[in-house]
């Protein structure tokens, strides 16, 4: 007969992971970036082919300036935003990073000053995006100028009654090995970053975008139109 002990005896699951798992009270950085688009022709959050609505509110963890060129668009300032979730659709808990420019990049800048005035740090509280319509006109493939809607982001901010995902936020940045986490190789290939750069570069970086590069022209500049070499 069977040993009554071996029937009770616990079957141990062998220890198994590939991917990992999120870690309790704490945010998740994937390997490779989860780039959240905002569709200014349908006014949705969208990762890849999946729209997320068009309500979220976040804590941004970084933000930096880029110029360059980013899907149709070409020589174009840019706000780089790596952000987290903290209502909406999109995934929360998971460190993020998207893009805006023009009227949504004005509108943030304009929210971002303000709040600063006032003595605060705007991280420090929770961004409110909303997307605003517009009308306009724009041409066709054929050339022809048609009536168009489209949408732009307007700012708000809101201060935090719970900081928790500030303490966590502050882990990931603390933490050596998310910064290469934090760099959309992918989203800026052909994009300088102008965050460090000095006037005489950013100069440098706006002619090589219209065409004419001086010898004396920098290597921001040089990055640029190897970029602007590879838009087809």
């Amino acid at each position: 007969m069977p040993n009554s002990t071996d029937e009770t005896k616990e079957i141990k699951t062998p220890a198994f992971s590939v991917f990992g798992a999120k870690p309790s009270n704490a945010l998740l950085v994937p390997e490779i970036p989860l780039r959240v688009r905002n569709n200014c022709m349908s006014g949705q959050w969208a990762i890849g082919d999946v729209d997320y609505g068009s309500k979220v509110s976040m804590t941004i963890l970084k933000f930096s300036k880029f110029y360059g060129h980013l899907g149709q668009s070409s020589n174009t300032l840019y706000g780089q935003i790596w952000f987290v979730a903290e209502t909406g659709e999109l995934p929360q808990g998971v460190v993020m990073v998207t893009y805006i420019k023009n009227r949504s990049l004005n509108d943030f800048n304009r929210l971002v000053a303000s709040v600063q005035s006032r003595g605060v740090e705007p991280a420090t509280g929770i961004f409110v995006p909303e997307f605003v319509k517009h009308s306009g006109n724009k041409p066709d493939d054929s050339g022809v100028v048609r009536a168009i809607n489209y949408y732009s982001l307007k700012w708000s901010w809101n201060e935090r009654s719970d900081w928790g995902v500030i303490d966590q936020a502050a882990a990931v940045l603390s933490d050596p090995s998310n910064q290469s986490r934090t760099i959309d190789l992918e989203g800026t290939q052909r994009m300088v970053c102008l965050d460090n750069l000095t006037p005489q570069e950013v100069s440098c970086l706006m002619t090589a975008a219209h065409g004419v590069v001086e010898e004396s022209a920098l290597p921001a500049a040089e990055q640029l139109k190897l970029a602007s070499a590879e838009v087809v």
